[in-house]
């Protein structure tokens, strides 16, 4: 049972890290899954597909860069090698698991304990980690415990040679402790940690020495999601992705120049767009994590302090605006993320066509393109073409000293010579199609066409 349930919560957990910090669609659901199901069927097809001799030392080198990868890998590359070392755990955890067959009439109870721990380990990722955990401790808690019934077989087995199972144990001893150490360091100052459905949050007070003085953190896995600084004179300043600097940041700047301006923005974060705000104006949040908003109100002041009226509208932004009067926002800011993934169906025609039916005839729509892994760009690129609007895009370096993020927007508009504009032109690009990208649609997505 434990043979099974332990690839099976691994399947999930590597899944959950994938999704949650790369991007919410299938192609990646999918790949931890052949992964599990080819371990699987090699295990069971032949006893010449899995030695243990061969995987024991493979395994002893996954768990190492395992921990690397899951804390800190940033890249294409950096997913295919965790799928690689997950694969290796596969193979130990079914190949052990196949050479424990017994013979053919008890073959029904076998079959049973396997479903029973297949099961077990999804329940206990699901169900019950959500309930039990604040924090993703999902993934090193599982690595932890494959790692410890990998050493335990090896002990048991009686032609273990006294070497191997030396350097598997040292290698998983010392590999828990840097798991353990690393995971201690994520949260171990934090002032707040929540999960729920839509991803773990942890929210802390960084205390290096700034210009401007301390920052308060809100995190969605791996990715920042807002940044304020706590000393009060600096708290309306805008900070990461939002800087003045920023393609949102100067379309915001821009459009309050020509008078007062009503706001949507699908994304609430930490409230940071609201130091743009204006007694003038009024800004509307969609928000579908109500553990968000609830941050955003509570540890920091974006929103307290913000002298527009707005509103905090919770669901998914594209269901809201679908029941929705026309809104006839000037600007519409689209930053909907989860960790560092992008909502699909927020991204296809039908989505654009939805923002543009709430947009003025000459609003201006800003796409936050940030991403390690894929270049959304084109896909925003297409998707004015199809609306018949202009888009450029505008990228920031960023500024460290004051907490400026380096971030890319699109801007989209039908605005006659915005893009012309001193502030707007200084930082616009055209954008750099993908030859055979098709737009997409909520029939039609391909991830694989954009990955960086």
């Amino acid at each position: 049972m434990a043979l099974a349930a332990c690839p099976s919560a691994l399947l999930l957990a590597v899944t959950s890290h994938l999704t949650e910090n790369i991007a919410a669609i299938p192609f990646l659901w999918v790949l931890p899954l052949s992964l599990y199901l080819l371990s699987f069927i090699l295990c069971f097809d032949s006893d010449r597909w899995y030695s243990r001799w061969l995987f024991a030392p493979l395994a002893a080198i996954s768990l190492p860069v395992t921990v690397r990868l899951i804390s800190g890998g940033e890249n294409i590359s950096a997913i295919l090698l965790l799928s690689a070392a997950t694969f290796v755990l596969f193979m130990v955890c079914h190949g052990e698991l196949a050479r424990r067959r017994p013979a053919p009439a008890y073959l029904t109870s076998f079959y049973l304990m396997i479903a029973a721990g297949g099961a077990l380990g999804g329940l206990f990722i699901g169900l019950a980690a959500p309930y039990l955990f604040n924090g993703l401790y999902d993934l090193p808690i599982v690595l932890s415990l494959t790692a410890c019934l990998f050493l335990y077989l090896l002990w048991i087995a009686r032609t273990a040679k006294i070497t191997l199972f030396t350097l598997v144990a040292g290698i998983t001893f010392g590999f828990i402790g840097i798991l353990a150490r690393e995971t201690w360091n994520s949260f171990a100052n934090s002032r707040l940690l929540v999960r729920n459905f839509y991803g773990s949050l942890v929210v802390y007070d960084d205390e290096m020495p700034r210009a401007m003085g301390p920052v308060r953190v809100l995190r969605n896995g791996m990715i920042d999601h807002g940044e304020q600084f706590l000393w009060p004179q600096n708290q309306r300043y805008p900070t990461t992705y939002y800087a003045r600097n920023s393609g949102v940041g100067r379309a915001l700047t821009t459009l309050m120049e020509q008078g007062p301006i009503h706001a949507g923005v699908i994304g609430l974060g930490s409230g940071t767009l609201a130091v743009y705000a204006r007694s003038i104006d009024r800004y509307s949040f969609y928000e579908i994590n109500p553990n968000v908003a609830k941050i955003a109100t509570t540890e920091f002041t974006f929103l307290k302090d913000c002298p527009a009226p707005y509103a905090v509208i919770p669901g998914d932004a594209r269901l809201s605006l679908e029941r929705q009067p026309r809104k006839q926002f000037d600007i519409l800011v689209l930053d909907a993320f989860s960790g560092d993934s992008v909502p699909v169906h927020l991204l296809t025609r039908e989505a654009f066509e939805l923002y543009w039916r709430h947009l003025k005839p000459d609003g201006v729509l800003a796409v936050h393109v940030s991403n390690k892994y894929l270049s959304i760009a084109p896909v925003v690129g297409l998707a004015a073409l199809e609306c018949g609007k202009q888009a450029m895009l505008l990228s920031y370096d960023g500024n460290e000293t004051n907490e400026e993020s380096s971030s890319a927007w699109v801007l989209m508009t039908s605005r006659q010579r915005f893009f012309d504009l001193p502030a707007i032109a200084a930082a616009a690009t055209l954008i750099d199609p993908i030859p055979g990208l098709r737009p997409w649609t909520d029939n039609y997505s391909n991830l694989y066409r954009i990955l960086r």
